[in-house]
């Protein structure tokens, strides 16, 4: 009996050191497949309602997991925004405010080291993060990320190679890779499946042959982004336990185009986010709850088993992802400072419910993008400038769109369910002043909180030095 006794209590201290053993190694804990993409707004794939676009993977992550219809970006511009998903803080809070800046406020924790606490492999393949090939924004000295090459045709094969000889595959993995086929310059129009009548032009646009031309290489890149999508879950599949490993994708921001990235509007803040993790998200189901890219840190904290750190604007939506919960923010800002010299336009936002306010700090200056600036001889030229430029000296509808995209109120206001595409300014009207009032003092009161300084991103064009297209009747 004795000797019983003493074999079970072996047995036990055998097992909770196993146990224990299994909890260091991380084996309990989800892995981490975050899929990010580049320029690609919310409107651009099937699951999203364009259905002439050929996305079967992300559609089939749709109807494997979670949609959500309602995620936004911090900032429309790739180095703040992104810095703000692994911040959990927004531009002024977390010192990255205007695009292609790269030093964090002393201070600020992101979640790489914190999810090497938890024990986790941590790997960038393709472009993650935006710090050039120096040392990453996010990172501390005592944590080791494994990096891969940014360009896209070299991802999947990074992906594979690191897949296979991960040293420690007992550990669990947050593997992070972003594609780039959807940002400029984008594959040409003879490389495209789609023919130009067939493409859908997105709102506040003046249809051109052009136009429609970029449209068909646009969605070329959006096709060949989901083949990718599609290659990698191959690969985890492979090599993860998938009921154990959580698979996301999202985008930092709108496509490049009038009114989508470097602007506040929904084309250009808000993202397409897809959830698959089996027995944890239900399948096919459709969740409209208010979230931010800063919620994505805290998130994939509490997953991993961590405490969500205090003092972050993010707040984890996990139940959001389970589908528990329908409602998780009242109210969404983004921010927007500029983009070096291209872009001196600096615009704040809040969503409330169904209503957008947009506050454009300098209303006195020219509005100008990548989209207008960048000389014909770039690879990321917009070939379709010059035929809108042409359209405006005889058409009053193109001349009204360049005005409109050159010269902003200073406040607009929105009801987003009403008017999706945000053509319809509010502002003015009387019966909706209250309103105005209201979400005006919500973005003073933000901006004045988190310290936002109105700063420029560099020597501003001002309205009065140029002159803007005549609306002809």
């Amino acid at each position: 009996m004795i000797l019983l006794l003493r074999n079970a209590r072996a047995l036990l201290l055998f097992a909770t050191a196993a146990i224990a053993v299994n909890h260091a190694n991380g084996s309990d804990k989800p892995n981490f497949v975050i899929i990010i993409g580049d320029d690609h707004g919310i409107a651009h794939s099937s699951p999203y309602g364009l259905s002439e676009y050929q996305t079967p993977n992300l559609q089939a992550m749709a109807g494997e997991g979670i949609r959500l219809t309602n995620a936004y970006v911090a900032s429309p511009a790739c180095a703040p925004s992104r810095a703000a998903l692994f911040t959990g803080l927004m531009p002024y809070r977390n010192g990255i405010v205007g695009n292609h800046e790269r030093e964090l406020k002393p201070g600020v924790e992101s979640l790489i080291p914190r999810l090497a606490v938890q024990g986790y492999d941590i790997a960038f393949r393709g472009k993650v993060a935006h710090g050039g090939k120096g040392k990453q924004p996010y990172m501390t000295d005592d944590v080791t990320l494994v990096k891969g090459p940014m360009k896209p045709e070299l991802t999947l094969d990074s992906v594979s190679d690191y897949l296979e000889n991960r040293p420690d595959k007992t550990k669990p993995l947050a593997l992070f890779i972003g594609c780039t086929y959807t940002h400029r310059f984008w594959p040409e129009p003879d490389e495209a499946r789609m023919r130009p009548e067939d493409v859908t032009i997105p709102a506040r646009t003046f249809d051109t042959p052009e136009t429609r031309s970029e449209m068909t290489r646009y969605a070329e890149a959006v096709e060949r982004m989901d083949r990718l999508i599609g290659d990698v879950r191959e690969l985890a599949a492979k090599h993860l336990p998938t009921d154990n490993t959580l698979t996301m994708y999202t985008s930092d921001h709108g496509q490049a185009w009038p009114f989508g990235k470097w602007s506040l509007y929904e084309a250009g803040i808000r993202t397409p986010v897809i959830a698959v993790w089996p027995k944890q998200i239900p399948a096919g189901v459709t969740n409209d709850a208010m979230v931010s890219w800063i919620d994505l840190m805290p998130t994939l904290i509490e997953l991993a088993g961590g405490n969500t750190p205090s003092g972050i604007d993010g707040k984890s939506f996990a139940s959001v992802l389970r589908n528990t919960t329908q409602t998780h923010r009242d109210r969404i800002f983004s921010t927007h400072k500029g983009d070096k010299a291209m872009n001196v336009y600096p615009i704040r936002s809040v969503r409330v419910g169904p209503w957008k306010y947009i506050r454009n700090l300098r209303p006195e200056l020219y509005y100008t993008t990548h989209m207008d600036l960048v000389p014909e001889s770039s690879p990321f030229f917009n070939r379709n400038w010059p035929s809108w430029v042409e359209a405006a000296k005889a058409n009053p509808e193109a001349a009204a769109f360049l005005r409109a995209y050159h010269s902003r109120p200073a406040e607009e206001l929105y009801r987003i369910d009403s008017d999706p595409n945000e053509t319809t300014n509010l502002a003015s009207e009387p019966e909706h002043a209250e309103k105005l009032a209201e979400l005006r003092d919500m973005v003073a009161q933000r901006m004045k909180r988190v310290g936002d300084d109105e700063s420029l991103s560099a020597k501003p064009r001002f309205l009065k030095d140029y002159t803007l297209p005549t609306v002809r009747e």
